[in-house]
């Protein structure tokens, strides 16, 4: 299990009662979640609650009310997706200290941060996080392999009701394709995350996998046989949707599709290059966490302009728009 989008920084461990202070929060926001690529482990499966918890330890009077209302709805908003869940065994009759030592011993390298009164033997939040901050990376080599692909986007996917893949390089019907969905439906299993949709273009459609021939598959070929190809890999509780992008021309104002996203509306990671199933021994490109700012836009291209095309929601005078949209369900 991978706790952060960059496997080259080091893993963080947070006993849920380490703030002595507000402000120990809200630092920990601003290091973690979705806008920093980096992920706390969900140990034990209450993480959340106990550090809810332990925040009615702590006092506010240093705020004035407006402030304070801000800092809880930040903390309602940003918490949940500060983690992502791990499968390990809590003792509950002994203390989180105790545990994590059983847990990490295969992460020799991790930052650990321990109870606010009583953190030995790791660290106090205030000495962590100057550690923590250096050791940031929002940007790391990327092979291509798919399943370094399915880590990176893991708490992301965990997190979210709905994840998008934009990349109009990837043909639906190819292999690496099929084990690009099957690998992220695994990974949703027992999660929130209902549905995988996949952006392309339609002229990719039976490219690399022998399907097409001279001319480019029609939607009904395209609908028939991708019904055909992942009907049956679909858990039932789940969906599977290919959105087929009609693109401007070049140097105008509609959306052209170019690079490669995974995206939902909690964030969203840019890979420079698609999908291997086998490994390069070279990183050929960077990947990189989107801010806050381009995501808020991708949201509103991807997922309003083309995943909810149907809808003809409200358009954003900045934002670029498809020609025509057509969606298919597995």
């Amino acid at each position: 299990m991978t706790f952060l989008t960059n496997k080259e920084t080091p893993k963080v461990f947070v006993d849920p009662q380490f703030g002595i202070e507000w402000r120990d929060i809200v630092d920990f926001l601003g290091e973690f979640g979705p806008f920093n690529g980096r992920y706390v482990p969900r140990y034990p499966n209450d993480w959340t609650g106990r550090l809810k918890e332990h925040l009615e330890d702590l006092t506010l009077s240093a705020y004035g009310p407006v402030k304070r209302q801000a800092i809880l709805e930040r903390i309602r908003r940003e918490l949940p997706l500060c983690s992502v869940p791990v499968s390990w065994k809590y003792a509950q009759e002994t203390s989180w200290s105790a545990n994590i030592s059983q847990a990490i011993t295969n992460h020799e390298d991790s930052i650990v941060v321990g109870n606010a009164l009583e953190p030995a033997p790791f660290k106090a939040w205030a000495d962590a996080l100057e550690d923590i901050q250096e050791s940031r990376r929002r940007t790391w080599r990327f092979h291509g392999t798919v399943s370094e692909y399915v880590e990176a986007c893991r708490p992301l996917l965990l997190n979210s009701p709905a994840s998008y893949l934009i990349d109009c390089y990837l043909d639906p019907f190819s292999d690496v394709a099929e084990n690009l969905l099957r690998s992220l439906f695994t990974v949703a299993s027992g999660s929130k995350c209902y549905s995988i949709e996949l952006i392309t273009r339609k002229s990719i459609c039976g490219e690399k996998s022998g399907l097409r021939n001279t001319r480019d598959m029609s939607e009904t070929e395209i609908e028939v046989n991708f019904k055909r190809m992942y009907q049956g890999l679909i858990p039932k509780d789940r969906r599977l949707t290919l959105h087929l992008v009609t693109e401007g021309k070049l140097g105008g104002d509609a959306l052209r599709l170019h690079d490669r996203f995974f995206l939902t509306t909690h964030g969203s990671i840019n890979f420079g290059q698609g999908y291997l199933l086998i490994n390069q021994p070279l990183p050929q490109q960077n990947a990189f966490v989107v801010d806050k700012e381009h995501h808020q836009q991708f949201k509103q291209t991807y997922i309003d302009g083309v995943a909810r095309h149907a809808e003809r929601l409200p358009k954003v005078s900045s934002i670029p728009y498809p020609l025509r949209v057509v969606s298919i369900c597995a």
